[in-house]
C-alpha cells in the first residue's frame, strides 16, 4: 500500500511538473521559497517578541556579602565578635517611571510595524521582479518563434532565388542578399533564445526547477487592477512608504523618553543583616532616587538630539512620499505611451509593411522589380514585426512597475 501511495505520488508530481507556470502560480512560489522574505519576517516576529518586555520595570537584583569586617586588631577576619559585623542579604528593585514604561512600549511596537512594513515592502519587490522576468522570457520565447518562422520563409526565398540565379532571372548580387537576410534572421534568433534562456536562470533565482517550466497565457497588460486614482491618492498604503509611519512613531517616543529623563525613577532595596550570636539582627530598607541636577549639559542635549532626529525621518518620509509619486506617474505615462505605440504598429505600420512586402513581391514575381527590392520590403516586414514585439514588451514591464504597487494584489 505504501509503495502504491509514493508511485501516485510521483505521477502526480509528474503531471504537476508538465503544467504550464502562470505568472500567479510564479508568484505563489516564489513568495513560498524566498528566504529574503523569510529572514524579514523573522525579524518582525523578533522584533514583535519584545513588545510585551518593554513595558515592564528592570528584573530585581539580589545582593549578598559581610559589612565592616574588622581587618586588624584581635578581632580581625572574626564574623561574630565586633557588633558592627554583618552578613547582610537583600534584594533591589528598580521602579521606572510609568510615562517611561509607556513609552518604552510604544517604541518597541513601532518599531515591530516598521519591521512588519518592510517585509511587505520586500514582498512586493520581490513580486514586481518575478513578474518582470516572466514577461522578459515570455516575450523573449514569442520573439525567438517568430524569428524562427520568418528564417524558414526566408530559407524558401534563399532556394527560390538560387534556383532563379540558375535560370538567369536573378543576378548573383541579388542572391547573397536572400542569404543575407536568412543569416541576419538566425543571429537575431540565437538573441533572442539568449534572452530567453537569461529570463529562465533570472526565474531560478527564485521559483528552482520550475522556473524550466513552459509559460502559461500572459496576463492582460492593457488594464491595471488599481485606478489610477488610488495608486497616487492614498500613498501611505503603498508598502514602500508604509514604514515612515512606524518609523516616525518610534522617533517620537524616543524623543519623548529623553525628555522624560528629567523624571527621575526610583530604587527601593530591602536587606537583612544578621550580626553575632549576642547582638541583635538588623533589617534595612532603603530608597535610591535618581538627581538630575545637570540636565542642561546631560539629559537636555539628548533630548535636542532625538527631537533632531524625529525631524530627519519626517523629511525622510516626504521625500520618499514626493519620489513614489512622481515614480508612478512616470510609470503611467510609460504605460500610456508603450501602449499608444502598440498600437500604431499593429494597426498601421506593421499592416502597411506586410502590404508593401505583398505589392513588391507580386511585382517580383511578374518580373517588375527586382529580388533586392522585394528583400528590402521583407526585412522592413521583419522589423516592423519584431518592434511590435518590443513595443508590447515596454508595455508588459510598465504595467509590471503599477501593477503590483498596493497590497489589494496579493495572491489567494
Amino acid at each position: 500500500m505504501h509503495a502504491r501511495s509514493w508511485l501516485l505520488a510521483l505521477a502526480f508530481a509528474g503531471i504537476a511538473h508538465g503544467q504550464t507556470l502562470s505568472l500567479d502560480e510564479a508568484l505563489r512560489i516564489a513568495e513560498a521559497r524566498s528566504p529574503q522574505l523569510a529572514a524579514q519576517r523573522a525579524a518582525a516576529e523578533a522584533a514583535g517578541a519584545l513588545i510585551p518586555a518593554a513595558g515592564e520595570n528592570p528584573d530585581p537584583k539580589l545582593f549578598f556579602g559581610v559589612e565592616n569586617l574588622p581587618a586588624t586588631g584581635a578581632e580581625r577576619w572574626s564574623l561574630s565578635d565586633d557588633f558592627m559585623t554583618m552578613r547582610r542579604v537583600g534584594v533591589m528593585q528598580e521602579f521606572v517611571r510609568g510615562e517611561k514604561r509607556e513609552l518604552r512600549a510604544t517604541r518597541a511596537g513601532a518599531e515591530a510595524q516598521r519591521e512588519t512594513a518592510i517585509v511587505e515592502m520586500q514582498r512586493a519587490e520581490l513580486r514586481k521582479e518575478v513578474a518582470t522576468a516572466w514577461l522578459e522570457r515570455h516575450y523573449a520565447e514569442r520573439a525567438r518563434e517568430l524569428l524562427r518562422s520568418l528564417e524558414r520563409e526566408a530559407a524558401l526565398q534563399l532556394e527560390i532565388a538560387t534556383a532563379d540565379v540558375g535560370a538567369g532571372k536573378v543576378s548573383p548580387a541579388e542572391a547573397i542578399g536572400a542569404r543575407s537576410l536568412r543569416a541576419t534572421l538566425l543571429d537575431r534568433g540565437a538573441e533572442a533564445e539568449q534572452k530567453a534562456r537569461r529570463a529562465t536562470a533570472m526565474l531560478g533565482r527564485w521559483l528552482g526547477a520550475d522556473a524550466s517550466r513552459a509559460l502559461g497565457a500572459p496576463p492582460d497588460i492593457q488594464a491595471i487592477a488599481h485606478h489610477a486614482g488610488s495608486l497616487t491618492g492614498n500613498l501611505e498604503s503603498h508598502p514602500h512608504l508604509a514604514m515612515y509611519a512606524p518609523m516616525e512613531a518610534a522617533a517620537q517616543a524616543e524623543m519623548r523618553l529623553a525628555a522624560a529623563a528629567t523624571k527621575p525613577d526610583w530604587t527601593v532595596e530591602l536587606s537583612y543583616a544578621q550580626r553575632g550570636s549576642a547582638y541583635t539582627d538588623m533589617v534595612s530598607i532603603m530608597v535610591r532616587v535618581d538627581l538630575p541636577f545637570f540636565a542642561s549639559r546631560r539629559q537636555d542635549p539628548v533630548a535636542l538630539s532625538k527631537a533632531k532626529l524625529l525631524e530627519q525621518v519626517r523629511a525622510q518620509a516626504e521625500d520618499a512620499r514626493r519620489r513614489h509619486a512622481a515614480e508612478i506617474e512616470a510609470g503611467l505615462v510609460d504605460w500610456e505611451a508603450a501602449r499608444s505605440r502598440l498600437e500604431r504598429y499593429r494597426l498601421e505600420i506593421v499592416p502597411l509593411a506586410e502590404e508593401r512586402a505583398g505589392s513588391t513581391a507580386s511585382a517580383y514575381e511578374g518580373a517588375r522589380a527586382d529580388l533586392g527590392v522585394a528583400l528590402e520590403a521583407r526585412r522592413n516586414v521583419i522589423e516592423a514585426k519584431v518592434s511590435a514585439l518590443n513595443a508590447e514588451l515596454e508595455v508588459a514591464r510598465a504595467w509590471a512597475q503599477l501593477a503590483f504597487l498596493l497590497p489589494e494584489r496579493k495572491l489567494p
